[in-house]
């Protein structure tokens, strides 16, 4: 297994939301991110664990300022759907990268991946006059 994420947009429910090619966020706005964590060598199609216990999906905004990394603890959207999760950042929570890394620890065995590009974000302040 070779796991990824797809990123999401417009989630409704179990079977009513769009894949988009990175999270799209502003500057200053509370987020919900969410994500389905697919198996490369199956195609990308969804990771649905057989795990006994999913112990925690954590997923980590990195930065090169070492005070500015965001971890934050991943929620299950539906029962029913394994593979769909979702983090919360609050309106003070800026990504300082467009990497995003991911954690998940299953019957506690951890695996780890890395999504480069994951994150579009539109500043408050441009920089420009």
């Amino acid at each position: 297994m070779k796991l990824s994420a797809k990123f999401l947009k417009n989630v409704a429910n179990i079977n009513c939301f769009e894949y988009v090619s990175q999270w799209d966020i502003s500057e200053g706005s509370a987020q919900t991110l969410c994500f389905q964590i697919t198996d490369k060598h199956k195609d990308d199609l969804r990771y649905l664990s057989q795990a006994t216990v999913i112990d925690s999906v954590t997923v980590t905004f990195p930065s090169i300022d070492e005070g500015e990394v965001i971890t934050k603890t991943a929620t299950q959207k539906w029962a029913d759907d394994k593979s769909v999760w979702c983090v919360d950042l609050a309106a003070d929570e800026v990504p300082g990268s467009g990497a995003v890394y991911f954690s998940i620890i299953e019957d506690t065995i951890e695996s780890k991946f890395k999504v480069s590009q994951a994150i579009s974000m539109s500043l408050l302040n441009d920089g420009s006059c």
